[in-house]
């Protein structure tokens, strides 16, 4: 089968190549990949910068939706022939991928695979963070660092559908004005000088929620501009790092810091994760949430797509179309 393999931490070194087939063991089944999005954690982990290193060479890819072909020992789950959709972690960036039972979902029928794919970690890491560790209420203030890729722009469409006052923060005006074209109330650039002071006039009192996917020295400007009792929900660090915050400020706002990883939490809270999991996925194929996807490439084209993303200048979500 024809595949992405990743032999070293250069994007300029993927290639498109023939790969053994894999074989699915116990609990785990084979899928034929139908539709698989690029997300800005793959660019991550191809460059070994994710906190989990892979053995090279892997064929990278995480989110993915398909068809089940086969499957392994004490499979119950699913059957050949079932739509699923789901994430795989690595792998994904293939025709076909082995991935466990427990990592994946049925496909509705009113939910396309273009949208079934996107209901991995972009959609899923907005929804969670939002809801289960934002505690996002109607009428609130969300403020949105990181607002036009894929994490943010699902965070910007969550949020209003959700019923709040979304302020989306991003690197450039381009990048406002696609926000702005999903519905995002206020636009605020990060870089500017006075960033803190601009969220603060558009926020009178104070951000209610700020989800923040961009980390580094832009972290600590939005925290300041939350109000009283604002929640403060760290995602990730496309700015290069994480980021240094005064305690005091957590004790004179009464603020709450909280982290969100995809992972564990659907293996701590696996209730919440499933019932969020429903709950998206009928935003989704009730056409309440539109995923902007801006980019389709086919799996030739898939590692110029894989540095598209990593280059952070693309809008919205990116799919590799494998049918």
């Amino acid at each position: 089968m024809r595949a992405v393999l990743c032999e070293n931490e250069d994007l300029e070194g993927l290639s498109v190549r023939d790969v053994p087939e894999p074989i699915p063991g116990p609990g785990q089944v084979l899928v034929e990949v139908g539709r698989a999005a690029i997300d800005f954690v793959d660019t991550l982990i191809i460059r070994g910068r994710y906190q989990i290193t892979i053995p090279r060479p892997f064929v990278p890819g995480n989110n993915l939706a398909g068809v089940v072909v086969g499957g392994g020992p004490d499979c119950a789950r699913f059957s050949v022939g079932d739509r699923v959709h789901g994430m795989a972690f690595v792998g994904a960036f293939a025709e076909r991928v082995v991935v466990p039972e427990s990592q994946l979902r049925p496909t509705p029928a009113g939910l396309t695979s273009d949208i079934a794919c996107l209901t991995g970690a972009p959609y899923r890491t907005a929804y969670d963070s939002i809801v289960s560790k934002g505690k996002l209420r109607p009428g609130e203030d969300l403020v949105v660092l990181g607002a036009s890729g894929a994490v943010g722009s699902a965070a910007v469409l969550i949020g209003k559908a959700l019923g709040a006052r979304v302020i989306a923060c991003a690197s450039t005006q381009d990048k406002l004005d696609f926000c702005s074209q999903l519905g995002a109330d206020e636009a605020v650039l990060y870089t500017r000088p006075d960033y803190k002071d601009a969220l603060k006039t558009v926020c009178k009192d104070g951000a209610d929620v700020v989800l923040d996917m961009v980390g580094g020295d832009f972290s600590e400007p939005a925290l300041r501009a939350t109000g009283y009792g604002g929640r403060f929900v760290v995602v990730g660090f496309a700015a290069g790092g994480p980021a240094r915050i005064p305690l005091n400020l957590i004790l004179l706002k009464g603020s709450s810091v909280v982290g969100y990883e995809i992972a564990d939490f659907e293996r701590r809270e696996a209730r919440q994760a499933a019932q969020n999991r429903d709950a998206l996925e009928e935003m989704l194929g009730s056409a309440m949430l539109t995923p902007p996807i801006t980019g389709r490439f086919d799996l030739d084209h898939a590692p110029e797509a894989i540095r598209l993303v990593a280059g952070r200048d693309k809008l919205g979500a990116t799919i590799l179309d494998l049918r």
